[in-house]
């Protein structure tokens, strides 16, 4: 059997898989991703001027000077992404195989959303709420979304900033995640999906279950990870061509 029968064989055989996903599942829709060569912070920086490229994501920076992180959402909002044949994979094997444990996704864009996961935690954040700086008023995505779609600093009644709850350097991740990374829930497989796993704590999260339950980990993803030798098995290919090669043995789609 060669690898991919293996994974396929995997994934049919276990009833609570771990899913951890990153940008690299969705640049096929449009959205770049972070770090690779042409990704958000190889342009970002001197597009905006900015004194580092994750200025953009940092809460110091954010409050003094917030126009650069609405200019970035603007390009999502606009451009109406879809989700990928991955995307809609991992949304299978939740609502039609009934196969999966927890979807964790690093990702802001709620593309898994819109595919149809509920059993996720978005480590990231997310746009669908947001909270005054001040006031902490609480709003809802439908109430300032023609605001990101502008690109416009997004204003509470109070006059300070609105920030969608998108997790930025310096502030804490869900306790949701917390809560999972410490004690994860019983699992027979880990698959990560399209992400470097250089950014803690998220990238912990397939070590911390493996060493708890001693489960097979698939990474796939188009390039090498720190992490490959903790991997039972690894595919360095397109994210969607793997998943619809996956797909044509389990037919979940």
């Amino acid at each position: 059997m060669n690898n991919l029968e293996k994974i396929c064989d995997l994934i049919s055989n276990s009833q609570k898989i771990v899913i951890l996903t990153g940008a690299g599942i969705s640049t096929s829709c449009g959205i770049p991703d972070f770090r690779g060569p042409t990704g958000i912070y190889s342009y970002v920086g001197k597009k905006y001027n900015l004194p580092y490229p994750e200025a953009v994501f940092d809460i110091d920076y954010f409050y003094q000077r917030p126009q650069p992180f609405f200019d970035f959402s603007k390009e999502i909002f606009i451009n109406k992404p879809q989700p990928s044949f991955a995307h809609k994979f991992i949304a299978a094997l939740e609502n039609k195989a009934n196969k999966l444990n927890l979807l964790v996704t690093q990702n802001i864009d709620m593309l898994h959303e819109l595919a149809g996961n509920k059993k996720m935690i978005a480590c990231h954040g997310t746009y669908h709420t947001a909270k005054c700086t001040k006031c902490k008023t609480r709003y809802t995505l439908e109430q300032y979304e023609t605001d990101l779609k502008n690109g416009e600093i997004i204003k509470c009644k109070c006059g300070a900033i609105v920030k969608p709850d998108i997790v930025f350097f310096g502030e804490s991740l869900p306790e949701s995640f917390i809560d999972f990374l410490n004690n994860p829930t019983p699992t027979d497989l880990v698959i990560v999906v399209g992400t470097s796993l250089t950014v803690q704590p998220a990238s912990l999260l397939p070590m911390a279950i493996k060493q708890r339950y001693n489960v097979p980990m698939i990474l796939i993803n188009k390039d090498s990870t720190p992490y490959d030798d903790k991997f039972n098995y690894i595919i360095n290919d397109d994210i969607d061509e793997t998943f619809k090669m996956i797909n044509n043995n389990l037919k979940l789609i």
